[in-house]
């Protein structure tokens, strides 16, 4: 028999999760799943690595938010034998599902693992961690993981432009002075936000001429955003980070397959929508082809 872990983390998406884990263990075991249940929890200390280390899985099925898929892919990629990865969208922006066109509903994420496709996916590595589809810092950059859990459950994602337009004067008055080796040579400069991407859109904004086949072509995209001098740039800067528009000309835009960053100072980072810790210096690779996860047989 087959063996499924599921993690659920019932704070995302409202706390409706766990209210629907029956319906989720009927569907599994419906397909010759023996289901294991691991709740994500604030007073449960056994970790998703416990129950990696105690049992043989073929599949891993994450529900929750991108933070959720994340933890989990950083404990798979430790293990030898690696299951498959599903994945369930119950977060609030879940950028990560809308690349691979994972639909938020329950029932057709459900079908998606049992009947999809299995595709390869490009993950990057950050020093000692690994990231999903983004690792930034700066301007913005905390808002999803500082942002109250209950108020990005009453607003969605409405929370997170309003965390970000109330912390417009102090974020744009901080600059990073960032020098960055990548493929194509020495970038610096003074910035106010950078970001390296694997994704179609972040914070639930559309990254435009992303395609789904530049996901795990082996590359990232480096995204840099300009200290405004002025007032014109500063608005014309702020327009450009709210509103996506990533053909701004405050806006430097690279394509990569690592890049070593050194900052003048410990500086905060996210690490797909989660706490990535302070560090001054940053060694990204990529990891090609690191996990294998279930997509809808349409996905190319």
């Amino acid at each position: 028999m087959k063996k499924l872990l599921l993690i659920i983390n019932d704070k995302s998406g409202g706390g409706r999760n766990g209210a629907a884990a029956f319906r989720f263990i009927k569907h599994f075991t419906s397909f010759g799943y023996e289901v294991t249940v691991m709740p994500i929890a604030e007073e449960i200390s056994v970790s998703i690595q416990d129950y990696l280390q105690t049992g043989s899985y073929d599949t891993v099925v994450a529900i929750g938010g991108d933070g959720t898929l994340n933890r989990t892919i950083n404990e798979v990629l430790r293990l030898e034998q690696k299951p498959v990865i599903g994945y369930i969208p119950a977060g609030t922006t879940n950028d990560f599902s809308k690349n691979l066109g994972i639909p938020k509903n329950n029932d057709q994420a459900m079908r998606i693992i049992t009947g999809g496709e299995l595709v390869g996916y490009d993950i990057g590595k950050f020093n000692d961690r690994h990231f999903i589809y983004v690792a930034s810092f700066g301007a913005f950059a905390a808002v999803s993981y500082s942002t109250d859990q209950n108020i990005k459950n009453t607003f969605g994602y409405a929370a997170y432009i309003l965390a970000a337009l109330s912390s417009i004067p102090e974020q744009l008055s901080t600059k990073y002075h960032v020098q960055i080796e990548t493929d194509d040579g020495w970038i610096e400069g003074d910035y106010i936000f950078g970001a390296i991407c694997n994704s179609k859109s972040v914070a639930g904004m559309k990254i435009n001429g992303m395609t789904s086949n530049e996901l795990h072509d082996g590359k990232f995209e480096l995204f840099l955003v300009k200290y405004p001098d002025n007032f014109q740039e500063f608005s014309e800067t702020a327009r450009g980070v709210l509103q996506g528009d990533f053909n701004n000309p405050y806006i430097e835009f690279h394509r990569v397959t690592h890049a070593s960053i050194h900052l003048d100072k410990p500086t905060e980072w996210t690490l797909d929508g989660e706490f990535g810790g302070n560090p001054d210096t940053v060694e990204f690779t990529i990891c090609p082809d690191a996990v294998r996860i279930m997509t809808p047989k349409e996905n190319k």
